[in-house]
C-alpha cells in the first residue's frame, strides 16, 4: 500500500544501477574504508552525494563486504585445520570461527537477495 506519491527519480533516459547507486550513496556515508581521506590530509576530497554529504561508491561497500565475509571463511578454514592436525586444541574457537563465517556468508546472500528483488521492481516501474 503506497503513503503518497513515488518520488520522480529515474526519468527514461535515466540507468537504474546508477541511480539505485545514488540513492543508497546516502546510507553508506558514515562508512570507514580503507585508505580514504577527507579533505586537508593531501588527499582529492571524496565525492560528495545529495546535501553536501560525503559518500561511498556502492561497489566499493559490497567488494568490502564480500572481502570481509571472505576472511572470515578463510580464517574458519584455518582454525579447523589447526585443530585436525593437533596443533591447536581449543576447538571452540574452531566453532565459533565456523559459526561466525556462516552466519556472515547466509547474511550476504540476503543482502544480495534484497538487492536483486530491488533491482527487479525498478526494472517494472512504468516510466
Amino acid at each position: 500500500m503506497r503513503v503518497g506519491p513515488l518520488p520522480s527519480v529515474l526519468s527514461p533516459e535515466a540507468n537504474p544501477l546508477q541511480k539505485l547507486e545514488e540513492m543508497t550513496g546516502a546510507l553508506s556515508a558514515g562508512l570507514n574504508t580503507p585508505g580514504a581521506r577527507g579533505p586537508g590530509l593531501g588527499a582529492a576530497a571524496p565525492p560528495m552525494g545529495v546535501g553536501g554529504v560525503m559518500r561511498v561508491e556502492f561497489s566499493n561497500f559490497l567488494n568490502k563486504a564480500v572481502g570481509e565475509v571472505e576472511g572470515k571463511m578463510r580464517s574458519a578454514e584455518v582454525e579447523k585445520t589447526k585443530v585436525l592436525t593437533g596443533e591447536a586444541n581449543n576447538l571452540h574457537q574452531a566453532t565459533i570461527a565456523a559459526s561466525e563465517a556462516g552466519i556472515a556468508f547466509s547474511l550476504m546472500v540476503e543482502v544480495r537477495n534484497k538487492l536483486v528483488e530491488s533491482y527487479q521492481e525498478i526494472m517494472r516501474m512504468q516510466v
